[in-house]
């Protein structure tokens, strides 16, 4: 005869079963006196210095080498694409400044005079 072995779900309908029917524990006592900690051990070997400024630099430009292996740079032609786009929204900005400072200047002019 094999035993069926258990869920983790029925495992858990188990424990918490057992903890539903169980009598209701008692609190904990506290301690009357405070217990101190342990005193730290010393040790021969102290503790490893935190790396200095140069190897921090370092590991950092490694770092930013492994990443640049994941980088896609666009195509020549999506580069000339996507700067063609961003000269023409450049010029629309432009003409709109341009046309709202000319406005506001001569409705400030009407207002001053």
């Amino acid at each position: 005869m094999t035993r069926h072995k258990k869920t983790r779900t029925e495992k858990n309908v188990d424990k918490i079963k057992k903890q539903l029917e169980g009598p209701v524990a008692a609190k904990p006592q506290l301690a009357k006196t405070p217990v101190k900690p342990p005193p730290p051990k010393k040790s021969d070997n102290p503790a490893p210095k935190p790396p200095g400024r140069i190897k921090k630099l370092l590991t950092f430009f490694r770092d930013a080498k492994r990443e640049l292996v994941w980088v896609t740079f666009p195509t020549r032609q999506e580069t000339i694409k996507s700067t063609g786009v961003l000269l023409v929204l450049v010029g629309i900005s432009a003409i709109y400044l341009g046309l709202v400072d000319g406005i506001l200047t001569r409705l400030l002019s009407l207002v001053v005079d």
